[in-house]
């Protein structure tokens, strides 16, 4: 016979049978059965039972829940997802604890939680539909908080554009996560993590909620049908693993790669644009790995962008190269404005957090430092001589 607590977690299992359970049990987070077993293979825990005299024991692996930060990065990084199952009712009452799912964390969703790591790289989520004989894409960069979508003729231009945006998990439709020709290339040539989902919410309903408006005509998509779905389908999905609203996603743009000169996979292999193939660095002996002296992730992740989707426009270009040229001949200037920035954190990551209420002490401290460093960036141009530089600020 179980008992309530092992009801509770069958009950949240056949809920979120494609995760790892991380069971909250007082001070413990505890897997069970295939669970355990994952978690002894990859985070090498030992395993045990919780009834070791029953016909059948359950194997059991465990965590102290103070040990979550170091061994949920492991797990994720292994290509699972996890489910993490919180006590939310007084553990001092009679009655039995209630416990449910607070969120889950996947590749995608990891730096929500917590500054773990030195992080630059986008953490990119897509979405994937197939519409009116096109492939529609949504792309979100957690990071940034960037979300844009955009439309393909057919999937090999899809994936030339994947190749790019090396995104850490996938969402795809009923009719594509079918067509296993698709999953197959998604999985084995691009080592994307793939989740389907399904939702029955009216797509236009749920956007136009979303973001308060009552159309999409500032957006540029009033008339992309399948954009529009891709994009719900996506909202839909991160809603439902994080457990709450994301409404501090607040643009979502139209995205042209006519805009961009296109650099197709051999090409970006063959120059080690942003990740050396001989030596498998994706930092030394590449172009990005020369021409990054960025102070922030903010502007390592710019510089990356900018490499993979050089601009075509002769006068943006123009203009770049004429803000790059005020600092290089203003040399004291030019350090003044490095040295702020050197103390500027990942703004975006935190402000991330600081929206699902996961913001940590470090985090409002590192923030209070950044925006500091901004302010006086911007004095120092303004008690500069650079007229043209005051100009581009304002």
């Amino acid at each position: 016979m179980l008992t309530p607590a092992m009801q509770q977690y069958y009950d949240i299992k056949k809920e979120y049978n494609d995760a790892i359970i991380f069971f909250r049990m007082w001070d413990f987070y505890e897997m069970f059965w295939e669970d355990a077993h994952i978690a002894h293979k990859v985070l090498w825990i030992n395993i045990t039972s919780r009834n070791k005299n029953a016909k059948d024991p359950e194997p059991l692996a465990w965590i102290p829940y103070h040990a979550k930060d170091k061994y949920l990065p492991v797990l994720i990084n292994a290509g699972y997802k996890v489910a993490i199952v919180e006590q939310i009712s007084d553990s001092s009452l009679k009655w039995i604890v209630k416990r449910e799912v607070v969120r889950v964390v996947t590749p995608a969703t990891l730096n929500l939680e917590w500054d773990i790591y030195d992080n630059f790289d986008q953490n990119i989520i897509i979405s994937i539909i197939y519409g009116d004989e096109k492939f529609w894409l949504s792309i979100l960069d957690i990071s940034s908080s960037k979300w844009q979508t955009t439309e393909f003729k057919t999937f090999a231009l899809l994936q030339r554009e994947l190749f790019k945006l090396n995104p850490r998990e996938v969402v795809l439709d009923k009719k594509l996560f079918h067509d296993e020709e698709i999953k197959e290339t998604l999985q084995k040539k691009y080592s994307l993590n793939i989740y389907y989902f399904e939702s029955k919410q009216d797509s236009r309903k749920k956007l136009l909620s979303h973001f308060w408006v009552k159309d999409f005509s500032w957006f540029w998509i009033e008339d992309y049908e399948q954009a529009i779905h891709a994009s719900a389908l996506l909202l839909n999905y991160l809603e439902l693993n994080q457990k709450q609203s994301l409404r501090h996603f607040q643009i979502l743009s139209l995205y042209s790669t006519s805009e961009v000169l296109e650099i197709d996979s051999s090409t970006i292999r063959n120059l080690d644009l942003v990740y050396n193939f001989a030596t498998g660095s994706e930092t030394l002996w590449t172009l990005f790995w020369v021409l990054n002296h960025t102070k922030t992730p903010m502007w390592k992740r710019l510089l990356k962008e900018n490499i993979l989707r050089p601009l075509k426009n002769e006068k943006e270009i123009q203009n770049k190269l004429e803000f790059v040229e005020i600092f290089l001949k203003d040399k004291i200037l030019l350090d003044k404005i490095r040295e702020k920035l050197s103390y500027i954190s990942d703004i975006d990551a935190i402000l991330n957090r600081l929206a699902l209420e996961r913001v940590s002490p470090r985090d409002l401290l590192n923030l209070k430092k950044s925006l500091q460093s901004i302010i006086e960036i911007i004095e120092i141009i303004h008690k500069s001589d650079n007229k043209k530089l005051q100009q581009i600020i304002k």
